[in-house]
Order: C-alpha cells, then structure tokens, then sequence
C-alpha cells in the first residue's frame, strides 16, 4: 500500500488536493476523511484513470469541499469566539485577560484561556492546543482501558498523537497509536476507535472475522463511523 499527496484541476478550475491510497482491493473509490478528499485505487490503475475519475465527480467533490469548509471541527483560527467542537457538544473560544494566570477551563459553552494584554498568537493557540491534547490523552486512556476490559485485549502500548489519515494504528507488537482529533467526538465514538484498534491485535486485516468481532463489542460501529467520517 502506499499514499502520495497531488493536486488536480477539477471541472469549475478548482485546484483540489487529494490523497492518493493505492493498494490491494478490486474496486476505486473517493471520499472525504477529516474535510481531506481521498482517492482509492487498485494496484495497476493508471494516471489516467485516477485523472478521469476525479474529474468524473467533480461537482461531488465540489459540493462536499463546500460542506466540509462550514463544517465545525477542532479549533483552526483560534480566533476569539471561534467555534469548534469538543467530544461532540459545541464550544467557543473565550480568551480573558488576566493578570494572573489560570488554567484553561470549560464552562457550558466556552473554552476560557487566561491571556495577558501583549500574549501573541501563537501563546494563545499553544494554550488551547496544550489543553486539547491533554484532554485527548485523558479521554482515550480512559475509554481503551474500559474497552480493553470489556474485550481482554490489551495494547503493549497506547499513544495519542496527531495523524494525517486515519484515527488509529495498531501494529503487529500490540503498540496502538490513536489521533488526537477524535477528542472531538462523542465518547462512544472515541469507544468504537479503541474497539476496531484492539480488535486488530487478533486479526490484523478486515477480514469478516475481524469485522465480527467489532460488531461484537460495538454493534454499532457502523453509524459510528459514519459520524466520524461524514
């Protein structure tokens, strides 16, 4: 398997970057994975072929660019009253100024960060993303430890980190890596995350047996997904 990043023109002149995923399955396919446009192909499939495809679905792509640019995710400007979301409910960002400093907190709608008069940009962002990832870390260890209690599967070792293309790895020495970003879902899908990863500690492909066993314990990874995929 291997993915490349490229760029085409699509029908209205848009330049659309797209991941590239080439590997062993019969069919290709596109779709959107964390608001990033991924081209899936068989092995042996041509510039060309790749080329027409995309252009075939132009306005498709075009349509969900558009949603996915108003869709709201994990902080990106990290401008005062920013939008973004944070395991599946709507918060903003509230920066207060003051002099002494506080840790960041929530309160039932917003994320307040203590900044000083002169604090920069990158301060404010590194205090929402430094609060971010600590809440990441907390809520995955939290929901692979019930999860590997509930299944008797557990990781040689667990770490949340951010990933470009997927929400989570699992190795062939039980070393599970999990994206950061799924913090801002809800925690029955951070749940079905651990459950699919840790299932690949026993079948280390998608086979049916491995899909059975995710089914087993999250019945409902289907819709799951989809929340996290849509």
């Amino acid at each position: 398997m291997s993915r490349q990043k490229y760029t085409i023109r699509l029908s209205d002149g848009t330049v659309q970057p797209f991941l590239l995923d080439v590997g062993r399955r019969r069919t290709a396919s596109l779709a959107f994975v964390e608001g990033e446009l991924r081209v899936r192909v068989p092995y042996g499939y041509t510039n060309k072929e790749i080329n027409d495809l995309i252009i075939a679905n132009s306005d498709w792509i075009i349509r969900q660019s558009i949603k996915n640019s108003s869709r709201i995710g994990l902080p990106k400007t990290y401008a005062q009253g920013e939008q973004f979301r944070l395991l599946g409910r709507i918060y903003a960002v509230s920066y207060t100024v003051s002099d002494k400093y506080f840790k960041p907190y929530l309160t039932d709608s917003e994320l307040v960060i203590a900044v000083r008069e002169d604090s920069t940009q990158d301060y404010k962002k590194a205090q929402v993303d430094d609060f971010l990832a600590s809440l990441a870390l907390k809520t995955v260890t939290d929901c692979m430890n019930t999860m590997s209690r509930k299944i008797g599967l557990y990781p040689q070792k667990l770490t949340v980190k951010s990933m470009t293309s997927r929400w989570g790895s699992c190795s062939s020495k039980r070393n599970i890596a999990i994206n950061y970003k799924t913090v801002q879902f809800p925690i029955e899908c951070i749940e079905y995350v651990c459950v699919h990863e840790l299932c690949h500690i026993k079948h280390m492909d998608h086979s049916k047996a491995f899909w059975d066993m995710v089914s087993l314990y999250c019945p409902d990874w289907k819709r799951l997904r989809r929340i996290m995929n849509e």
